[in-house]
C-alpha cells in the first residue's frame, strides 16, 4: 500500500485507538486512586494515543524523509490536524455522554426498566447537578474548595473563555447571560 494510503487506514482506525486508550487510561487511573473523570482520562488518553498513532506513521514509513522535506512536514501537519479533528469529536462525544441531561435521564430508565417520578426529581436536583460540576471541575484543576468557598485553580479554561467571548461579540451574540445584563453584579452579590 502507497504511504497516502497507509496514512489513511491510520487515521481512519485512530478513533479506534482513542477508545482503547481512554478505556485504558480510565482504568489506569482509577487503579491508582487518581478518581478520574471521564474528561480527563480521555485527555490523558488522547495524548497517548497521538504518540501511538505518531509511531505507527513513523513505522509505515508515512514520514519518509526521502519524498522531501516539505512533503515530510505536509504530512505531519495533515496527521496532527485530522488527528485534532478527531480527537476533539471525540471528546465532543465524552460529553455528551457525561454531561448531557437528556442523555443520563434516557439511561437511567433504560437500565433500571423505569423509575418513579420523584426519585428522578430528586436525583437531578439543581444541588446534585452543581455538586457534581464541582466535582468534575476539581477533579481537572480548574477549581479547588478551600474552607467551603470555590476558588479558581487554573486560568487555563478562562484563557480559552476569552476567546469564545470574543468570537461571540464578532458574531454578535451575547456574552452574557440575560439576567447578568440586566442585574448589577453587586446588586446580585447582596440579594443572595
Amino acid at each position: 500500500m502507497s504511504w497516502p494510503g497507509s496514512l489513511l487506514v491510520l487515521l481512519a482506525v485512530s478513533p479506534i485507538v482513542m477508545f482503547v486508550a481512554h478505556a485504558i487510561a480510565y482504568r489506569a487511573l482509577s487503579r491508582a486512586g487518581a478518581r478520574p473523570s471521564a474528561h480527563s482520562s480521555a485527555l490523558i488518553a488522547l495524548a497517548g494515543a497521538f504518540v501511538a498513532v505518531c509511531a505507527v506513521a513513523w513505522r509505515l514509513g508515512i514520514f519518509d524523509p526521502t519524498l522531501g522535506v516539505t512533503t515530510a512536514l505536509c504530512t505531519v501537519a495533515y496527521l496532527t490536524a485530522v488527528y485534532g479533528a478527531l480527537a476533539i469529536l471525540y471528546i465532543d462525544v465524552v460529553n455528551i455522554a457525561e454531561t448531557s441531561l437528556h442523555m443520563h435521564l434516557l439511561l437511567e430508565l433504560a437500565w433500571s426498566d423505569g423509575m418513579p417520578v420523584a426519585d428522578l426529581l430528586e436525583r437531578y436536583s439543581a444541588d446534585r447537578m452543581i455538586a457534581a460540576r464541582l466535582e468534575r471541575l476539581t477533579s481537572i484543576g480548574q477549581i479547588r474548595i478551600t474552607d467551603g468557598r470555590c476558588h479558581i485553580a487554573s486560568r487555563s479554561s478562562l484563557y480559552l473563555v476569552s476567546g469564545l467571548d470574543a468570537w461571540r461579540v464578532v458574531l454578535g451574540l451575547p456574552t452574557r447571560p440575560p439576567e447578568a445584563v440586566d442585574e448589577p453584579s453587586a446588586a446580585r452579590r447582596t440579594s443572595r
